[in-house]
């Protein structure tokens, strides 16, 4: 699956526009994000009580309650978080795992995998899809752990691009605290698919 048809160049050209009109004071979600970052961060290793906590306050960003926890693999889960705490990039397989585990969703799994190691892995969600592909996202693709790791591996080829230092540099003066690059991409095309959307509905 192709991320975008646009170039990378032509990407952050754009962000770099929606970063100049990015207004924190409207965002409610930038006060608990640090918090909830720092909850994982502050942890030495994830056990079940942390992935519990953790699954749950995740989904105070999510438009859906948390229905469903499975916790069958609860040793598996368990595992495959703290790899990610450590700085590995899981597969498609353990992504599966958890997205089962997790109300059967990508996107809060994301989520998760966001507030344990946000310098590795990107929230992903309806949003971010639509502002990329300027299409609306089927569920099928929404939800695929390889769409997923696909768009890892887009942001880490925007982080490459010459202009990048300059947009993240302006991202974070503008969130008002230290964010990762991960954070700023995701943050700016979450906040571009807004802006989309309410062009649309002027004309």
């Amino acid at each position: 699956m192709k991320i975008s048809e646009k170039s990378n160049q032509e990407i952050i050209e754009q962000l770099t526009n929606i970063a100049n009109n990015f207004d924190s004071t409207k965002e409610n979600y930038l006060l608990s994000y640090p918090h909830f970052l720092n909850y994982f961060k502050n942890l030495q290793t994830i056990n079940l009580e942390n992935l519990i906590i953790g699954i749950s306050f995740t989904y105070s960003w999510m438009p859906t309650i948390l229905k469903s926890i499975k916790l069958e693999k609860n040793e598996e889960l368990i595992s495959i978080l703290n790899e990610v705490k450590n700085g590995k990039i899981i597969n498609e397989e353990q992504l599966a795992v958890l997205k089962t585990a997790f109300n059967n969703s990508l996107v809060g799994t994301s989520k998760l995998l966001h507030f344990i190691n946000p310098k590795q892995y990107a929230i992903w969600d309806s949003r971010v899809f639509r502002f990329l592909n300027n299409e609306e996202p089927h569920k099928y693709k929404l939800e695929k752990p390889k769409v997923y790791l696909e768009y890892i591996e887009f942001i880490e080829s925007l982080k490459t691009e010459k202009n990048f230092d300059k947009f993240y540099k302006l991202m974070k003066e503008k969130v008002g605290y230290d964010i990762t690059e991960y954070r700023a991409l995701e943050l700016t095309f979450f906040k571009g698919e807004q802006i989309n959307k309410n062009e649309v509905n002027l004309k």
